[in-house]
């Protein structure tokens, strides 16, 4: 299969290059990822302002461009510009150091790339691994290459596929189940720091609130109870139900 992988935490990043290694030896693989970190991005692309890209020569031999841009940005210039002429069978997005998980998808860059890569009809999914310190992403790559074709599946042009890794190990994963999206709230707050010509930037931080009521069968929780969870994420989120019940409403013109 013809294979395009990006991810918000640049080209270089270990869980990029390690998914990358292993899905080439059974399959093309480029990659077309940030120059450098992109967390947070979500779904945002560079309309009003240009960007840059070069091609990185990497000792791991797989075809790496380097975009001055968004996770989003980078999907979109692969399938457009630089493989116009190529046609992907899969968008892979990660594998990302940290999980994308509840409503982390919100702000997601490696979701945003994924997402992009759905908009464009392209079956597409993101991959992310709760590292807690460790590079080893190898479990995580072996899985996905072994599950690709049926992940593939349940990747339509309105589903992207979000799976996330609990665990780097094998030996710590208690299962792999399919999970909604869950609602994970953070305790958030600001601080600000001065730089050396006065102005105040100011900085948000914080941690998903622990005590929050959460379904046991959200993607959230059962994560932290050791399983891997794959989700399907809705690329145009109408609500039919909410959509039927509007119908017969009356506005004043």
């Amino acid at each position: 299969m013809n294979i395009l992988i990006a991810n918000d935490d640049g080209y270089d990043a270990k869980g990029i290059r390690t998914l990358a290694r292993r899905l080439a030896v059974e399959h093309d693989v480029v990659i077309v990822a940030p120059d450098g970190e992109r967390s947070g991005y979500s779904h945002f692309v560079h309309f009003y302002g240009g960007i840059t890209y070069r091609k990185v020569f990497m000792p791991d031999g797989i075809t790496t461009y380097a975009v001055d841009g968004a996770p989003a940005d980078c999907v979109i210039f692969a399938v457009k510009y630089l493989f116009k002429e190529k046609k992907f069978d899969v968008v892979l997005s990660g594998i990302n150091a940290g999980l994308n998980i509840g409503s982390d998808i919100i702000y997601s860059g490696t979701c945003g790339a994924a997402q992009e890569g759905t908009f464009h009809r392209i079956p597409s999914i993101a991959v992310s691994l709760r590292t807690r310190g460790t590079s080893d992403y190898d479990f995580a790559a072996d899985f996905v290459a072994e599950n690709l074709e049926k992940l593939m599946s349940f990747a339509t042009e309105n589903v992207t596929v979000n799976v996330n890794f609990p665990y780097p190990n094998r030996e710590q994963i208690a299962g792999v189940k399919v999970a909604p999206i869950s609602f994970r709230p953070y305790n958030e707050n600001y601080f600000s720091k001065v730089d050396e010509n006065g102005i105040e930037h100011f900085y948000i931080e914080g941690h998903s609130k622990k005590d929050h009521p959460r379904e046991d069968y959200g993607d959230w929780a059962l994560c932290d109870n050791g399983y891997i969870t794959v989700s399907p994420i809705k690329l145009f989120a109408t609500d039919e139900e909410a959509l039927r019940a509007m119908q017969g409403a009356e506005f004043k013109l």
